[in-house]
């Protein structure tokens, strides 16, 4: 009888075996996408990127592209394949009804101004004073990421939108679901014999990676949104689905502004939403998930009568 690998590696063993693969897969694939980008811009061109002066916006959007699929899909797809012959039943890539997509979009934008608050919470953080070189350094590199987020999302046609959905919502939608939920969290979920501690454990690596301290809580719950949404739902598709969206629309965001005519630092000091908004928001967010809860364990029991049936039988 098969015996996968998933069942003789041990979780430790697997989390090394994923780290490994990212690692050579960000290393590999930033080579390529630095050949890529010398052959088509000339090395004096790549030399600048790699100096930390940028210069060329195409080459850095190539870069970030080539290098986030080697550094999250294709680990993420050969991490599934050397533990499981079923890859994509282990990576939990399988159906889902239409009617937990259009759930997983209502809880979405519902969530949307509630974490737009914890968003204005977390920039107000302040660490005790004898943590002030720290909390200096956060705020540098916090700039840094939004100036690099200001660079990355100018816009100023239909081709230049569809670049930006590809880099910033498609492949980390899909490359970061992968990665995060599909392997981390189950990889702490037989380790720790726990998902509520898998979700959790996962939500804030993912939240870390990102080196924004000062966005750190909210994009931490939203990692556990995810993460729920998938244990839930047992399908990757619902949190990737939620990351598109959530990403996709920062992007037409920028987009709408910028046609607009509006400059972009317009939309990071946007104002907050009004407490009745996040009450609101927050109380659709509360009854969406109960509801999504609710049919997915309903889903489940059905699924779970119809194969005791089919064994009596």
């Amino acid at each position: 009888m098969f015996k996968s690998a998933s069942a003789e590696r041990n979780p430790f063993s697997s989390l090394i075996l994923l780290l490994l693969l990212i690692f050579a897969g960000a290393v590999v694939f930033t080579g390529i996408a630095f050949a890529i980008g010398t052959s088509i811009y000339g090395a004096e061109t790549m030399l600048k990127l790699s100096s930390g002066n940028p210069g060329n916006l195409d080459l850095i959007k190539l870069v970030q592209i080539i290098s986030s699929i080697g550094m999250f899909v294709i680990p993420a797809l050969i991490y599934a394949k050397l533990q499981n012959k079923d890859w994509l039943g282990y990576l939990k890539i399988i159906p889902i009804p239409a009617y937990l997509a259009l759930l997983t979009i209502v809880i979405m934008f519902s969530a949307s101004p509630a974490l737009e608050y914890t968003m204005q919470l977390n920039k107000g953080m302040k660490l005790p004073y004898f943590l002030k070189e720290v909390e200096a350094w956060m705020l540098q590199q916090e700039l840094k990421m939004e100036l690099m987020t200001k660079q990355l999302i100018i816009m100023n046609s239909i081709p230049a939108l569809f670049v930006n959905l590809v880099m910033l919502a498609i492949i980390p939608a899909f490359g970061e679901e992968l990665i995060f939920r599909g392997g981390f969290q189950q990889i702490f979920a037989r380790w720790f014999g726990n998902h509520h501690v898998a979700i959790w454990l996962t939500a804030i690596i993912f939240s870390s990676i990102h080196f924004q301290f000062y966005g750190f809580f909210p994009r931490m719950f939203l990692g556990a949104l995810f993460g729920y949404l998938l244990v839930w739902s047992g399908s990757l598709w619902l949190p990737i689905l939620g990351h598109f969206l959530n990403n996709a629309l920062a992007v037409f965001t920028a987009y709408w502004y910028q046609q607009q005519g509006l400059s972009i630092d317009k939309m990071f000091e946007a104002e907050p939403s009004s407490p009745v908004q996040i009450s609101i928001s927050f109380i659709l967010f509360i009854v969406s998930i109960r509801y999504f809860y609710r049919y997915t364990q309903k889903l489940r029991e059905i699924k779970k009568e119809s194969l005791d049936g089919s064994g009596m039988g």
